[in-house]
């Protein structure tokens, strides 16, 4: 099961603040099938690219299979990868 808790992502262009995604929360069932849709520039690759542990959000929470990603060191991460993500 994938669990997003208020996700937040902000990217930085020297000192200039850019957020991209703001409080995002779902939650998404093993089995489960869902569909991330928007314009373009609406966030969804970031999105994308944190549920799949490839970024990690500037803030919230994000638990995968009872494992805190944000907690995660990076040879975690990999095996989580492999594992669940493909």
């Amino acid at each position: 099961m994938i669990t997003l808790n208020n996700i937040h992502k902000t990217y930085y262009q020297g000192k200039l603040a850019v957020p991209i995604l703001h409080g995002i929360s779902l939650t998404i069932q093993s089995g489960e099938f869902v569909s991330i849709m928007g314009p373009s520039g609406s966030g969804k690759s970031t999105l994308m690219n944190i549920i799949g542990c490839l970024d990690r959000p500037t803030e919230g929470e994000y638990m995968l299979n009872d494992v805190n990603i944000l907690t995660a060191d990076e040879s975690k991460l990999a095996l989580i990868r492999n594992e669940y993500i493909g």
